[in-house]
């Protein structure tokens, strides 16, 4: 009977041991997940894309970009210097026009012409688009599938406080509750 109590306690103690395992790399993933996020929201550009360095992050919320990218796809393009965008390229670029709600638009280049040696405008879908506006090329940008959709609801207003800012608070009044019955615990020691 002892010998069976000492296994089962072995046992119960090894399940502990998994547990609080399992409980830190959820933590540890959530608050990798925590800080991406909110370096996303923090890089917005005024187009409310996340600009990181020369990459940005480009969630397809629409079908008009089909069958190239699918809606909730998350697509990172690299910025591309005005050289190196040519005629006949396939290029993301910001739509200008305040009145759509549109901001990512995505098409091939028609016409380029050097107007400093700094500044390139292009024709686009029959439009002129500055040089400040084409994001990059497409052929040498990376899709990643459904990622966009994930990206897009943990950026929201909601998704952010639902999934970052709650569980923050949440974990902060935890540890100062813990502190306390802990103090409590030395002083009625």
């Amino acid at each position: 009977m002892i010998k069976y109590i000492m296994y089962e306690s072995r046992g119960v103690s090894l399940m502990k041991k998994i547990g609080k395992f399992l409980l830190e790399i959820l933590i540890g993933c959530w608050f990798v997940v925590a800080i991406f996020v909110t370096v996303c929201l923090l890089s917005y550009n005024s187009f409310n894309v996340t600009t990181l360095g020369k990459n940005s992050l480009i969630i397809i919320d629409s079908d008009e970009m089909e069958p190239n990218y699918l809606e909730g796809d998350l697509v990172v393009v690299k910025r591309n210097s005005d050289s190196k965008i040519n005629i006949g390229d396939e290029v993301f670029y910001y739509n200008a026009a305040k009145n759509s709600n549109v901001l990512v638009l995505y098409n091939s280049v028609q016409e380029k012409e050097a107007i400093t040696k700094t500044e390139t405008t292009y024709t686009i879908d029959g439009e002129k688009v500055s040089g400040q506006y084409v994001i990059g090329k497409a052929d040498s940008a990376k899709v990643y599938h459904k990622l966009g959709t994930i990206l897009s609801v943990l950026t929201s207003q909601w998704g952010f406080m639902f999934l970052i800012i709650f569980p923050t608070l949440f974990a902060i009044i935890y540890e100062i509750m813990m502190i306390v019955a802990l103090a409590k615990n030395k002083t009625n020691e």
